[in-house]
């Protein structure tokens, strides 16, 4: 080979080299990323946007399993929004993205989908699991990544946590099952009350705020008694409510089991008044009652349609428009927290998680559907609640609350 020959293979050996590293800068993502930071170094992870340039953010939802509504209008609700902010020119120049990941509605499968979203460098935040027994299984993988989680999970249990990356999306029970028992007493006048319960997290915390608020009202509850999640046969703490004289009801579990209990109530012929948390206004529960079982029914809840607020009417209509059904708490909530993360982020300049943690916990008077958003020190960002009562299988606006 002669010496021009070998200058012209060095030239593209050399353009040959530069061909294979100039793709690797234009499509590996930020520097963090493409030099192998793992999640859980803080600021590494989440450090701005996945390769495609979108900013990405994890769902774990209940897609399949008991109530698969619940996943289905939380991805509905997310999806309306993310649609509504990148039409509107997205966040930090980029287009939002949820990644979604089905949890089955159960412990287990929720600590796998959120080692592995979490552990994902490009997902800068974490929404879901819901239930609150889910969210307090995966706290310690939320907390070993250190990405900030937003859950509508609601147990009192949860803030006792000390996680620094959590944040509830929906009224706590502490406030929620006060509520309730105020409502028995002064409104429904109740002076026997039978309390009946999941024994979960969701229905243990809640069943004990509202044994201290009957406490301070020196009322003993004539029933208390717990059941489990899958139960199909509540007839004997009925008859034992019935028994003991029950004037009003107060009933703290989820959609299936509320259902099974509501129609043997109505079975057994207790009929006295009936409160319990969002469970009943529900469309998972409305969906498996008939119009004789859910009547009259009362429900503290953090939304219904029929709340004629402005911001409420114009996102019930808009969701109607684009999905032909009704928004239900899950909707409703956590398109309030894509809207609060585009906020977060915006005030962070960068998707970052850390900083994404720390303009989270600044939030003050975010405009929402459930009223202004102010994250307390605990993370806590919902301090309002709605009485409705059930008529003709809807939910109907009787009062609003406030912490």
């Amino acid at each position: 080979m002669n010496g021009k020959s070998r200058k012209t293979s060095k030239i593209l050996a050399m353009l040959l080299a530069l061909s294979m590293i100039v793709p690797l800068s234009a499509c590996g993502g930020s520097p963090s990323a493409a030099s192998g930071a793992s999640a859980g170094t803080g600021s590494a992870a989440g450090s701005d946007a996945s390769p495609k340039g979108d900013i990405l953010f994890g769902v774990s939802t209940a897609i399949t399993g008991a109530a698969p509504l619940e996943g289905e209008r939380t991805k509905q609700g997310i999806d309306m929004a993310v649609e509504e902010i990148n039409a509107a020119g997205g966040v930090l120049g980029k287009n939002l993205k949820a990644e979604y990941e089905d949890d089955a509605n159960t412990a287990g499968t929720a600590v796998n989908v959120v080692n592995k979203l979490g552990s994902n460098p490009d997902v800068v935040c974490l929404f879901g699991p819901h239930r609150s027994t889910n969210a307090i299984a995966v706290l310690g993988s939320v907390a070993k990544n250190k990405i900030p989680f937003l859950t509508g999970g609601s147990s009192p249990s949860l803030i006792n946590s000390g996680n620094p990356y959590l944040f509830r999306i929906r009224a706590s029970d502490s406030f929620v099952a006060k509520i309730i028992s105020k409502y028995a007493v002064e409104k429904l006048h109740g002076t026997k009350i039978a309390l009946l319960y999941n024994n979960d997290d969701y229905g243990v915390g809640g069943k004990d705020v509202i044994l201290a608020d009957l406490k301070s009202r020196n009322i003993t509850p004539v029933v208390c008694e717990g059941h489990n999640t899958g139960d199909k046969d509540m007839t004997s703490v009925i008859e034992k409510a019935k028994n003991a004289g029950a004037d009003c009801l107060i009933v703290y579990t989820h959609d299936p089991e509320a259902a099974i209990l509501a129609r043997q109530v109505v079975e057994l012929g207790l009929d006295v008044p009936k409160i319990g948390p969002t469970t009943y206004v529900n469309e998972t529960w409305l969906s498996l009652v008939d119009e004789k079982t859910a009547e009259n029914w009362y429900s503290v809840t953090d939304f219904i349609p029929s709340n004629t607020d402005e911001k409420v009417a114009t996102f019930v209509k808009k969701f109607k428009e684009k999905y032909n059904v009704e928004p239900d708490l899950f909707a409703s909530s956590y398109y309030n927290a894509t809207y609060l993360l585009a906020d977060a982020l915006k005030r962070a300049g960068t998707a970052d998680r850390e900083k994404l943690q720390q303009e989270l916990l600044k939030t003050k008077d975010f405009p929402s559907i459930y009223g202004n958003m102010s994250a307390n020190e605990h993370g806590e960002l919902i301090h309002d609640a709605v009485v409705a009562q059930i008529h003709d299988k809807k939910a109907v606006y009787v009062e609003k609350v406030t912490e």
